[in-house]
C-alpha cells in the first residue's frame, strides 16, 4: 500500500530549538494527490499501523532513534478500534517518545470510546496532538475536552494575521483558551514569515513549525530533540478562579445554591476585590450586585490606563513585589521571579525566609512603613553575591484597599542603563560592562562574511536592510535565554548559558545554515566566520580570545572557498 510513497520529517521548534518531527506521507509520482489518497482509505486500520510501523522502522536507523520524538498521525477513527489499540499498545510498549496526532475528526463520534483509547494509550508513553483545529470540523469544539496533550493550529488561522487585526485576534482568543482555560499545549503550523511568528511570540509559549524554520528533512537529516517536561495543569490564576466563581453563582437555581456560591467565591477572594458581603440577607440582591462589581472590574482592567499599568509593571526595569500586612506576596512581577528563580506568590513566608535569610529585613522595614505615619520610605540594600556586593534601590509604598494595607516595593540595580541597537533591535556593547554579564557561560563572537559586496553593489540602504534582517532571523533561531549583541558594524555577540563548547559549536554551525538558507531564498550570499570563548576569565578576556578565534575561522572558510 505504501509502495508508491515515502516519508519525509517536518521539524517542530520551541525556543529555538527542535521539539520534535511531524512525519509527512509524500508520493514518489506528482499524479497522486496525498490529501485525496487518504481520505479515500476505508480501511484506516491497517493503513495506521503500516504508517506507524514505517516510520518507526525509518527512526530505528539512527543511533539515538529513542531520543528523536516523532509525530504520526492517524486516523481519529481508528481509535474505536480494539485491534488498533492491542497492537499499537504492543508497539509502544518497545518504541517511545511518539505523538499520535487525530486526523479526519467528522468520522467519528464516540467520544467516551476515543477518550478510554486515548487513556489506554497514555498508560504506554504515547502523548496525543488533535490536528488541523480551526479548519471547519463539526466535532472540533467537543474534541478539545479529549485528554490530548497538544492542539495543533491549522495554517488557515494565522495566514492573514500579519494582514489584518480581527484574524490577529481570533488566533489571540484561540490562544487564550486552549492554553490557559483548558491547559493544553499550543502547536502552530504554517509559519511562513517573520511578521507572522513575531507576532504569534506575543501571546505565549508554543511550538512551531513550517517553512520559515525549515523545509521537510529525510529521515537521515534528523537530530535529537528537545525533552519537554511534563505536560501539568499548574496553579489556577486568580482571575480564572474568580470567573469560574462567578460562572457558578450565576447559574444556581435556589437561593440556598446562591448563598453556597457566595461563600465560595469569598473563599477565593481572600482580599474581596469584588466587595462580597456575605452576610447579606436579600442573597439575589447580592448576586446582581457581585455581578455589577465584577463587570466594572473587568471593564477596568481592559481600559486603557489600566492595561498600560500592567504592562508598565510587568515589564519595568525594576523588582516589583506586593506583599500584605502579615508579609504574604501576592504578586510579584517576571524580573523579580527571575532574579530570585522563584514565584513567592502564594509561598509561606517561613519558607521565604528559610530560602532568603535576607528576606526577613525585607519583611521588618514593610512593618516600619505600615506602623509608621509615612507612606513612603526609601532605602538602599547591599545584597551578598558570588561575584560581589550588588546595591539595590528600594522604594515602598503603603496602599490600603477594602481596609486592609498592603505594600509595594520597587527594587532597582544600580546599574547603568544599557541601550539598544536601534537598527537590529540588539542590546549594545555596554552589555558586556554590566552585572548581567554573570548570567551567561559563553560568548560567540561573530563577523558577517559577504555583508561587504551587498553594501558596495547595493547601497547602505540595503546594507541596513540586510543588517536588520540578519539580526531578526537570527534572534528567531535563538532561545529566550540568549541575548545578542551589536558590537559594531557587521560584528555581533551572542552570549549563551550553556558552559558546553561542543553544544555551542553545533547551535551556531545550525544557525549558519540557517542564515545562509534564509539569505539565499533573496538571491543573496551572507553568511558569517565565528570564535567562541568561556566568561569564566570575564568579557574583556573572552572578547579577545573569540575574536582571534574568529579571525582564524574566517581564513580557513577563505582557504576552503577559494
Amino acid at each position: 500500500m505504501l509502495s508508491n510513497f515515502t516519508f519525509h520529517y517536518q521539524p517542530r521548534y520551541i525556543n529555538g530549538e527542535i521539539s520534535s518531527y511531524e512525519a509527512l506521507l509524500c508520493a514518489t509520482e506528482q499524479s497522486i494527490n496525498i490529501q485525496n489518497y487518504v481520505y479515500s482509505i476505508e480501511d484506516t486500520v491497517s493503513f495506521d499501523l503500516m504508517v506507524i510501523r514505517k516510520v518507526l522502522e525509518q527512526r530505528a536507523v539512527h543511533y539515538c532513534a529513542s531520543k528523536i520524538s516523532i509525530a504520526i498521525n492517524i486516523s481519529i477513527n481508528s481509535l474505536i478500534n480494539d485491534d488498533f489499540i492491542e497492537q499499537c499498545k504492543e508497539i509502544f510498549a518497545v518504541d517511545k517518545n511518539i505523538i499520535l496526532e487525530l486526523t479526519n475528526h467528522d468520522t467519528c463520534h464516540d467520544f467516551r470510546q476515543i477518550q478510554a483509547a486515548i487513556a489506554e494509550l497514555r498508560a504506554v508513553g504515547v502523548s496525543f496532538a488533535l490536528d488541523d483545529y480551526g479548519k471547519g470540523y463539526i466535532n472540533s469544539e467537543m474534541l478539545l475536552h479529549l485528554d490530548v496533550d497538544y492542539i495543533k493550529l491549522d495554517r488557515k488561522l494565522i495566514e492573514n494575521i500579519d494582514q489584518s487585526y480581527v484574524a490577529y485576534s481570533l488566533v489571540r482568543t484561540t490562544y487564550e483558551k486552549i492554553a490557559k482555560v483548558l491547559g493544553k499545549r499550543i502547536i502552530v503550523e504554517g509559519i511562513e514569515t517573520f511578521e507572522q511568528l513575531n507576532l504569534l511570540k506575543q501571546f505565549g509559549e508554543m511550538e512551531y513549525q513550517g517553512f520559515y524554520f525549515s523545509k521537510p528533512l529525510h529521515v537521515d537529516k534528523l537530530q535529537p530533540t528537545k525533552s519537554l517536561p511534563v505536560n501539568e495543569k499548574g496553579q489556577q490564576s486568580l482571575c480564572l478562579a474568580l470567573d469560574q466563581a462567578i460562572y457558578d453563582l450565576n447559574r444556581a437555581k435556589s437561593p440556598l445554591e446562591v448563598r453556597a456560591a457566595i461563600e465560595k467565591l469569598t473563599q477565593i477572594d481572600h482580599y474581596n476585590i469584588i466587595g462580597v458581603s456575605p452576610n447579606s440577607f436579600d442573597v439575589y440582591a447580592e448576586q446582581q450586585r457581585i455581578n455589577e462589581n465584577y463587570k466594572e472590574i473587568l471593564e477596568n482592567c481592559n481600559s486603557a490606563p489600566s492595561l498600560l499599568m500592567s504592562s508598565l509593571i510587568s515589564t519595568c526595569d525594576a523588582f516589583v513585589i506586593i506583599r500584605d500586612n502579615q508579609g504574604n506576596a501576592i504578586y510579584n512581577n517576571q524580573k523579580h521571579i527571575d532574579y530570585l528563580n522563584m514565584d513567592l506568590v502564594d509561598v509561606p513566608v517561613e519558607d521565604v525566609c528559610r530560602i532568603f535569610p535576607d528576606y526577613r529585613t525585607c519583611l521588618a522595614l514593610d512593618q516600619e512603613l505600615l506602623n509608621g505615619d509615612s507612606c513612603f520610605i526609601t532605602s538602599n540594600e547591599t545584597v551578598e553575591t558570588e561575584s560581589g556586593n550588588q546595591l539595590f534601590h528600594t522604594y515602598r509604598q503603603k496602599l490600603t484597599h477594602f481596609g486592609k494595607d498592603f505594600v509595594i516595593c520597587s527594587v532597582y540595580e544600580d546599574n547603568g542603563k544599557i541601550s539598544i541597537d536601534s537598527l537590529t533591535g540588539c542590546f549594545q556593547k555596554e552589555y558586556l560592562e554590566s552585572s548581567y554579564i554573570r548570567e551567561h557561560q559563553r560568548l560567540v563572537f561573530i563577523d558577517l562574511d559577504g555583508f561587504k559586496p551587498i553594501n558596495d553593489l547595493h547601497g547602505h540602504s540595503k546594507g541596513d536592510e540586510v543588517l536588520r534582517d540578519f539580526a531578526y532571523t537570527m534572534k528567531a533561531m535563538l532561545r529566550e535565554n540568549d541575548i545578542m549583541i551589536r558590537f559594531g558594524g557587521d560584528e555581533f555577540i551572542v552570549l549563551f548559558d550553556s558552559q558546553n563548547i561542543d553544544i555551542v559549536n553545533k547551535r551556531m554551525e545550525k544557525i549558519r545554515r540557517g542564515i545562509e538558507e534564509h539569505f539565499s531564498t533573496q538571491e543573496l550570499y551572507l553568511s558569517f566566520s565565528y570564535g567562541i570563548a568561556t566568561l569564566e576569565h570575564g568579557a574583556k578576556n573572552a572578547l579577545e580570545i573569540a575574536d582571534k578565534s574568529m579571525y582564524e575561522q574566517k581564513y580557513t572558510r577563505k582557504l576552503v572557498k577559494q
